[in-house]
Parts: structure tokens; C-alpha cells; sequence
């Protein structure tokens, strides 16, 4: 965790002085700059203090870095001088961070904030709070890292703050990184780019955001677009030379450029141009084959891959044993499973097919272990996000319907997660028994259930937190409220009961359309009445919010062969997507027969915010949102989709309606499967 603190601004500009000198140079400067202090006054003494600081950083000294610290805020509380206060508060949080000291970290963190936020001092402000959340991220509390960032990120909207907008940003794609969701995390390293690339606040942010953000791009195979990042990267690099402490010539030896060439030629491999990726491959090696670090391993990792795609097997499996005898250890589970399954393929292709059969063994064996403590860590932390033993003993002490509501719901909610866990890490055990030929079920079903849990729990978590507060407020007797206060206590609980409600219907109503094989073709539908009705169901959400409008182009007589119940299951889903994402307007439903005469056409339009093009392929997938910041678990669309399909029509999106959005439900007039089954 300490290099982190060589890229934030609080040192960016002593990383070139300083990174050279060995630990007894450092000693003798400090020596030398205390010999000088008694003469020194204000500024000149303040300077001296951060000097000394800097020094014991970079001398590893952790007691007397600490106390450097101190002695710097006492004097800048001294001399009144607010930007050198903020500094050393900075400095603190930092120190408590990259030793690990979590509690004071915590503890300390709301102290420092109400001091930036009283002398406005927004950089410092986002900076620490970013910390927090990286914080969270390092400790395997990705949601809770999540919420955070995402206050965060309000907060500098609000405030109309583009460095903390960039920032927020930043510590929102790790976290989306960390928990599966690559999309909202490229999405998130776009806008920090974008935002930050012009501030030169944001210059030391930028040297973490390209490494993660190719990252992500590799792990979606997005080889064209790493190509293009790791152009920008190089060009930043060189941007800032002169900061990071490089002349022309050591920058080729640099691990700041060894890890842009190593993610260019990951890009490179991607795309089948080898002979390009192995050129630059070298040159990464050249400048990290003396040294011992994670820039190194990755050279070796890549150089391993390489060759196995250059079908040189003996060179791959060569620097595939050279990482796991200098690099990994027997509790590194992560690490040994990387470099077992990079092995493990490097057999396969080289069709040594019973030592890659045990490697893959091993492989399951190890990643099933991972997946266990992962999936009981997601579930210790939702524990202690909900605080659910306090919001028990709470809930016997008040005796109130509205908190014996709250504890069903959590329990429910808990043990759905944990059935979800047990039948799905069940199921990757019956995997595991199978060799190569599995792996790759293995490896989906392990991404399904935890992209469920992870929705589940992220969808759930707001209306909980909200349910959980005013628990304990209606549930404390040293609370005096009003009769409005809790009468507006009690909407609260019933709203977000709802929405939880809510939730756990959209997945019964999934899981039963989802064992669902057919419809049976049963009800003779007249069309006018039944949208009518369908209308007035959906007019009991809208409550006169927006203009509902019914456009027949049928005749009133007209009939239609289906499924009563299921017709309206997909209106009404449809319906409510369009009042989800309409602010102002009107949503219409209208309906004709088309051109052959053989079908329905049922037309769904809204005025809403529409949906971007590039998001339109991806809408009928489970689990999808165009914007994850609202409520529901992506799982309507893709619902409608398939019972469509079960009544022999179809269900998409017009492209050519530009006000909104506008979804098109063709069935057949007359169902040749009527009454089968």
C-alpha cells in the first residue's frame, strides 16, 4: 500500500530529489537541517519541519516519521498557516493508511474532513476521502467502498467540483473493478481521464487510472482501445518526465514505462500481432531482468504467454517456473492459482494432456477456495452493513410492526443470499470433479453467481439503510417525535418496504417465468378493452405524474388468440420501464395490425431519456442496466423478452423513434398453438 502515497500530489514533487538517496544520506540531511532550524523563523522554519517529514518517509523510519508530523501541524497551528495544516492532516491520514493502522484511520478520518470543508480546501478534501475509499477496496469491503465513492461522487456534483468529480471517478471503476462490473468500470475510467487530463492537481491520480483502466480493457478483450490508452499513457509518461524523476535515457528502464509496455503488449498478443508484442516484451525485460519486484512479475507473466501463443512451450514454461520460484508464496492462494492456470494451459496446448489434467485439478481446487472466502466475506459484510444484531435487539425492545416488518426482510434477504451461495457453490464443486473440458462451465457459473449475489446486494442496500435508521429511531424511547415526524418516519419505512417488496417479486416472478417452458394459448383477448385496462393498472403508479394516452388503430372488435396473464405481465413491465425513465411528458400505448394481417403490433413510447446506441445491443441481457443508479435488478426487460418468444412473437427496440424510447410487441393474431400444450 505505501506506493500509493508516491503518486498522490502531497509528494508529487519530491519524488525526484528524494528517490535516489539511501537511507544514510537521508539521515545526514535531516541532521543537517535540524543543525540550521534555531536560526530559521516562519515560513523558512514551516519549510524545514515538511522537509524533515518528507525524509523520514522516504528513510522508512516510521516512529519518527510520525512524530515529524506532528511537529509539523503544531507549527503550521503556530503560524496560522491553513494550507500547511491541511498538508500535515493529509500526511496523518496517509501515515494510518499505509501502515495498516485502520481504526485510527477511521477514526480519524471525519476530524480531518470537517477541517477541509471548513477552510474549503476541496483537493485535500477529495484526496483523503478517496483514501477511504481505496481503504475499504484493500480490506475486501467493495460495497461498502461503493456507497462511499458514490456519496462522493455527489457530493463534489453538487459542488460542481470537476477534481473531486475525477476523483470519485477513479475510486468508483476500482470498485466496480473489484466487485465484476467492467462496463460501469471502463465507463468510470473514461470520465476520470476526461475530467482529470486538464488538471494538473489530477496529473498523480492519472499514473494509477491508466494500469487499472487497461486492466479492465484486457479483461473484456477490448485490445483496440488498450492500444489507444497505452498510447495516451506513453504520452502522459513523457508529459511528465521531469516529476517522476526520469531523463530520456532511464525512462526506457523505469517501472513507470515497464508497466505501460507491458499492457501495450498484452493489447499487442490480443490482436495476434506477436512478433511486435515480443519486441517490446524484450525491451521490458532488459530493463527489469536486475530487479525484484511486481514490474518484473508481470514482464515474466507476459513473456510466458508469449511464447505459448508462439507455440514455444519449453521459453513459456521456463518464466512460468521462474515466477513461482521467486515470486509467489504458499499463501499467496491468488497468485499461485494464476500461475498454475497459466501452466495448466501451457500443457494443454502443448498436448501433454495428463499433467494438464492435474494442473486443472489443482486450478478448481484452489479457485473453488477462493470463490468460498469470497463469497464469505460479501457475506460478513453485508452482515455488518446492515448491522443486523443491533437492528434485532432493537426490534424486541420497540415491539413495533414497522421493525418487525425491517427483521423479516433482512432475514429473508440473508437467507436468499446464503441459499443462493450454498446452491451455487455446491454446483461448483460437482464441477470440479471434471477436468479441462469443464473448466470453462466452471468459470460461468462461478460469474453468474456472483453477478447475482452482487446485484442483489447492491439493489437491496439503499432502501435497508434507510429502513434500518428509522428503525432505531422509532424503536429508541429517548427519541421525542412529533406526530408529522413519525408519521413521515412510518411513509419512509412503508416506501422502501415496498421497494424492497418489490425486488424480491421481480426475482419470484423471473424464477417462475424462468422454469416457465410455454404459455398456453387459451384466452380469446378483444384488444381495445383489455389495453384499456391495462392502462388504468398502470395509471395507479403514474398518479397523474405524466400524460397516459391509449392510440387504437384496431377495430373495437378486433380479437387476438393468447395468454391473458402473460400479455399483460410484458405491458405492464414495459409500462413501468417507460415511467421509470420519464421525467416530464407522456407515455403512449398504441396498437395496429400490420401490413400481412397476420399480427398484433403493440407499440410502447415514451419521452424519456431514450437509450444510447451503444448501450441498445445489450438491453434483453439479465442482470443489464443502461444506468445503474436506478432502482431495479435489470432483469424486466430480458422477462418480457422471453414470454414473447413463448407466445410466438417478438419483442424489440425501434431504432428509428428518436423522443425516447420505444419498445415494438408483435404476436400472432391467430395462434396456430391455441389450447395445446
Amino acid at each position: 500500500m505505501r506506493n500509493i502515497l508516491l503518486t498522490i500530489s502531497l509528494l508529487f514533487l519530491f519524488v525526484s530529489p528524494l528517490a535516489a538517496q539511501t537511507q544514510s544520506s537521508y539521515l545526514m540531511r535531516i541532521d543537517s537541517i535540524r543543525h540550521t532550524m534555531p536560526s530559521l523563523k516562519d515560513k523558512q522554519l514551516l519549510e524545514a519541519y515538511y522537509k524533515i517529514y518528507n525524509l523520514y518517509y522516504y528513510a522508512g523510519d516510521v516512529q519518527r516519521e510520525r512524530q515529524s508530523i506532528d511537529d509539523l501541524l503544531e507549527e503550521a497551528e503556530h503560524q496560522k498557516d491553513v494550507k500547511m495544516q491541511g498538508t500535515a492532516r493529509t500526511a496523518l491520514l496517509y501515515y494510518y493508511y499505509n501502515n495498516d493502522l485502520n481504526d485510527s484511520l477511521l477514526s480519524e478520518f471525519p476530524k480531518q474532513q470537517e477541517f477541509f470543508l471548513k477552510n474549503s480546501d476541496w483537493k485535500f478534501y477529495y484526496d483523503t476521502w478517496i483514501l477511504i475509499v481505496n481503504h475499504y477496496i484493500f480490506t475486501s469491503q467493495s460495497n461498502t467502498a461503493l456507497r462511499e465513492v458514490k456519496k462522493m461522487y455527489e457530493d463534489a456534483r453538487k459542488r460542481e467540483n470537476q477534481y473531486g468529480i475525477g476523483l470519485a471517478s477513479y475510486g468508483m471503476g476500482n470498485a466496480y473493478m473489484d466487485i465484476g462490473f467492467h462496463e460501469e468500470a471502463i465507463q468510470a475510467y473514461e470520465r476520470c481521464i476526461k475530467t482529470l487530463r486538464h488538471f494538473d492537481a489530477g496529473s498523480s491520480t492519472l499514473l494509477d487510472v491508466y494500469p487499472y483502466y487497461c486492466s479492465v480493457l484486457s479483461e473484456v478483450k477490448n485490445y483496440k482501445r488498450m492500444l489507444e490508452v497505452t498510447d495516451l499513457w506513453h504520452a502522459y509518461l513523457d508529459s511528465h518526465r521531469k516529476e517522476l524523476g526520469l531523463d530520456s535515457e532511464k525512462s526506457a528502464n523505469s517501472s513507470y514505462y515497464t508497466y505501460c509496455y507491458n499492457s501495450r503488449a498484452t493489447a499487442l498478443m490480443g490482436l495476434g500481432r506477436l512478433q511486435e508484442a515480443e519486441d517490446l516484451l524484450m525491451k521490458a525485460y532488459e530493463a527489469t531482468k536486475d530487479v525484484r519486484d511486481n514490474a518484473q512479475l508481470t514482464v515474466f507473466y507476459n513473456m510466458g504467454q508469449l511464447y505459448s501463443k508462439m507455440g514455444d512451450y519449453q521459453k513459456a514454461l521456463d518464466f512460468n517456473n521462474h515466477i513461482m520460484g521467486t515470486f509467489v508464496d504458499d499463501d499467496d492462494v491468488s497468485g499461485r492459482l494464476m500461475i498454475k492456470k497459466q501452466r495448466a494451459e501451457i500443457m494443454l496446448q502443448s498436448h501433454r494432456f495428463e499433467e494438464a489434467a492435474s494442473l486443472y485439478k489443482e486450478v478448481f481446487f484452489l479457485a473453488d477456495s477462493l470463490n468460498i472466502n469470497s463469497v464469505r466475506n460479501q457475506l460478513n459484510e453485508f452482515n455488518t452493513l446492515f448491522k443486523v444484531n443491533e437492528l434485532e435487539k432493537e426490534h424486541q425492545q420497540a415491539k413495533a410492526r414497522q421493525a418487525y416488518v425491517v427483521l423479516g426482510v433482512i432475514i429473508a434477504a440473508l437467507l436468499l443470499v446464503g441459499l443462493l451461495g450454498v446452491y451455487f457453490m455446491n454446483r461448483l464443486r460437482q464441477k470440479n470433479r471434471e477436468l479441462a473440458i469443464a473448466l470453462d462451465h466452471a468459470q460461468e457459473s462461478d460469474r453468474m453467481k456472483t453477478s447475482f449475489i452482487q446485484h442483489i446486494s447492491h439493489e437491496i442496500r439503499t432502501p435497508l439503510n434507510v429502513i434500518t435508521g428509522f428503525s432505531q429511531v422509532i424503536g429508541n424511547p429517548s427519541f421525542k417525535l412529533s406526530t408529522e415526524e413519525r408519521a413521515h418516519i412510518v411513509e419512509s419505512i412503508n416506501t422502501n418496504t415496498h421497494e424492497i417488496t418489490n425486488f424480491v417479486n421481480e426475482l419470484l416472478e423471473f424464477s417462475e417465468n424462468e422454469s416457465q417452458n410455454h404459455y398456453v394459448i387459451s384466452d380469446c383477448i378483444h384488444v381495445n378493452p383489455f389495453c384499456q385496462e391495462i392502462m388504468k393498472m398502470v395509471e395507479v403508479v403514474n398518479n397523474g405524474r405524466l400524460e397516459l394516452i391509449y392510440e387504437p388503430q384496431v377495430d373495437d372488435r378486433l380479437t387476438v388468440d393468447s395468454n391473458r396473464m402473460a400479455l399483460e405481465r410484458i405491458l405492464k413491465q414495459l409500462l413501468n420501464n417507460a415511467l421509470k425513465f420519464t421525467e416530464k411528458g407522456s407515455v403512449r400505448l398504441r396498437t395496429r395490425v400490420t401490413d400481412d394481417g397476420t399480427k398484433l403490433e403493440i407499440a410502447v413510447a415514451d419521452t424519456g431519456i431514450g437509450i444510447p446506441e451503444d448501450k441498445r445491443e445489450r438491453i434483453f441481457e439479465k442482470f443489464y442496466k443502461v444506468d445503474s443508479f436506478k432502482p431495479g435488478l435489470g432483469l424486466g426487460l430480458p422477462m418480457a423478452y422471453r414470454i414473447a418468444h413463448m407466445l410466438g412473437g417478438d419483442l424489440t427496440l425501434n431504432r428509428e423513434y428518436s423522443g425516447g424510447a420505444c419498445f415494438l410487441l408483435t404476436i400472432p393474431l391467430n395462434n396456430p398453438n391455441k389450447f395445446g400444450g
